[in-house]
């Protein structure tokens, strides 16, 4: 039983700061998870149409245009709403993402928000504002925009899981205190020190050689 305890209490002086580091990375996740506010995020999708049988092939290249013009403030000003989370359009745009397909006439309009519904209500909005936009300007351009696919509020959180993060915490404590193991020196017993002391102070004697008188 005393060896156990021995040992033990040996490798708790060896290993305590990689131990410590773990759980201080552990409390981190922990804590990230009960402070960060939960995010959903929710995506509508719009197509561009050509009201001229003569631009089908031209709606590819509107909507890249419109992928681009979907962020500026005279559509974003237009999408919001006073009962959504983003007030001004500075907080719109933080929060909104707009992508395109290369091949297809198609644009995505993603936004998050705290709520699943209040996700799904401004890409909505974010989508009528742009069609609105771009009916306004059908003589000039050729193409209009309708809607394919309203945003669906989410079921799952945006982003990483709460117990991934909890995880990833308790591997990044893990790695330093790793890190602080291989840069700290090492460690010398106070048994080998006395040990090679009482060598160096007594070495071991020679037997004397006997003379013989005759």
């Amino acid at each position: 039983m005393m060896v156990f305890v021995r040992r033990a209490s040996a490798l708790g002086r060896r290993w305590w700061p990689q131990g410590c580091a773990v759980i201080l990375g552990l409390c981190g996740g922990l804590l990230y998870n009960a402070l960060s506010v939960p995010s959903y995020s929710a995506q509508a999708h719009v197509v561009v149409v050509a009201n001229d049988r003569s631009l089908p092939e031209q709606t590819t290249s509107f909507a890249q245009a419109y992928t681009r013009i979907a962020t500026q403030p005279t559509i974003i000003r237009a999408a919001l709403r006073p009962e959504l989370p983003a007030k001004t359009v500075s907080q719109l745009q933080r929060s909104m993402r707009v992508s395109t397909s290369p091949d297809a006439p198609l644009i995505g309009l993603s936004v998050s928000a705290p709520r699943a519904d209040q996700a799904a209500a401004q890409a909505n909005a974010l989508a009528t504002a742009l069609i609105n936009y771009a009916a306004t300007h059908v003589k000039d351009t050729g193409v209009r925009i309708a809607s394919l696919t309203p945003a669906m509020p989410p079921e799952e959180k945006a982003g990483l899981d709460g117990w991934l993060v909890v995880v990833v915490g308790g591997a990044l404590g893990l790695l330093l205190g790793a890190l602080f193991y291989l840069v700290s020196p090492p460690r010398r017993t106070g048994g080998m020190k006395g040990s090679s002391g009482r060598g160096q102070q007594n070495p071991r004697a020679r037997p004397a050689k006997r003379t013989v008188q005759a």
